[in-house]
């Protein structure tokens, strides 16, 4: 139902802002273009639109990051479509940051894709998504965010826009770690939520290409990258928590009072879809069939034809992609049955994504 409603909403919007419509339609959905003969298959126990809190997929996992904070169960839940993670002050002198973590009980390893569209809390403290398997002395972690929007700290300015990105490899207590950090102000002109604080609507994404290389994306755009010297080898899980230090490498301890406000003390995921990365069986034949939309023919020469089993608002979405990712045609189809030439392309091989209502079909095409 959530995602029904969005997508009316994106219709709406649509009709004045184009730029925005394809910005938004995209985070629906983000996950980056696939290679050549791969398709994104939905990994289920690792997907939730949070309606419910799910607990065949997730837990309360609370232990305890150094003081002042306190894991503790009720300070997150699902509300109104929304997981929730709350920092609320506590009576104990020492352990006064009460907040919570919610991790999978699945595991996932590369090659995959996860993004969720989240809201930091508005106050000084990390706000993550991130991986990990094992403990301080051996242990995989990849961090997609540590967000902070509101540091109570000055000099860390930086923080309300930059996504905090890093791994972590540590073998036999010996640490690998980099950061792939990047400031949403660097965002491209045409992506909405350019220079936008975290206290604000995002979708964070992170590509685990392989056992060495990693990309991270913001609102379905490249943003930043890292690549490893030592392999990961460990399957990990998919990790929200919300948490404060005193420490001089931390953007500021929380303030006291921000924790008794709850119009910023609370994180919000809206959704978490995860994919991994799997051969596709119809990328390339005569027709294309997927979730009720069809291509052909495929290779194609001039006119690629589009059927749908049933259109949704009125107006389906055609986006042609370039092998480097890059979009080279844009079409509405507003029939049941369109004609599109693809004349102008050059010969090679292109992704074709077709947007009808929560449909999406995403198909490989060579252009001859």
């Amino acid at each position: 139902m959530k995602n029904f409603i969005l997508e009316r909403l994106v219709r709406m919007v649509m009709v004045a802002l184009p730029t925005f419509f394809s910005f938004f339609l995209l985070n629906l959905k983000a996950q980056p273009i696939p290679p050549v003969g791969k398709e994104w298959q939905v990994n289920a126990a690792l997907t939730d639109e949070f309606d419910t809190f799910d607990g065949t997929k997730w837990y309360k996992l609370l232990w305890n990051y150094p003081e002042p904070v306190s894991m503790q169960s009720k300070n997150s839940g699902v509300t109104d479509g929304k997981l929730w993670i709350k920092a609320t002050l506590g009576p104990d002198a020492a352990r006064w940051f009460e907040t919570c973590r919610i991790s999978s009980k699945a595991q996932i390893k590369f090659p995959m894709y996860t993004e969720c569209r989240m809201k930091t809390a508005h106050i000084s403290a990390f706000n993550t998504y991130w991986l990990n398997n094992g403990n301080s002395a051996n242990r995989d972690e990849i961090d997609i965010c540590e967000n902070v929007s509101n540091p109570s700290n000055p000099p860390s300015s930086a923080y309300p826009y930059t996504l905090n990105s890093q791994y972590f490899i540590v073998k036999n207590s010996v640490t690998e770690r980099n950061k792939g950090n990047f400031d949403n102000r660097n965002l491209s002109a045409s992506n909405p939520m350019k220079g936008v604080k975290w206290n604000n609507w995002h979708t964070l994404g992170m590509w685990w290409k392989d056992k060495n290389n990693i990309q991270f994306y913001i609102n379905g755009e490249p943003a930043g990258k890292v690549i490893t010297k030592q392999d990961f080898t460990l399957s990990q899980s998919i990790i929200w928590d919300l948490w404060t230090s005193p420490e001089s490498w931390f953007p500021g301890i929380a303030n006291k009072s921000d924790l008794l406000n709850d119009s910023i003390n609370t994180m919000y995921v809206d959704w978490i879809h995860t994919y991994n990365l799997v051969d596709k069986t119809t990328n390339v034949g005569e027709v294309s069939v997927e979730n009720g939309i069809k291509l052909y023919p495929n290779p194609v020469t001039d006119i690629l034809n589009i059927e749908l089993s049933d259109l949704v608002n009125d107006t389906a979405i055609l986006k042609i992609y370039s092998s480097s990712g890059s979009v080279v045609q844009i079409k509405k189809l507003k029939n049941r049955h369109s004609n599109v030439s693809l004349k102008s392309l050059s010969a090679g091989n292109y992704i074709a994504k077709v947007y009808n209502g929560e449909s999406t079909s995403i198909t490989t095409i060579i252009k001859q």
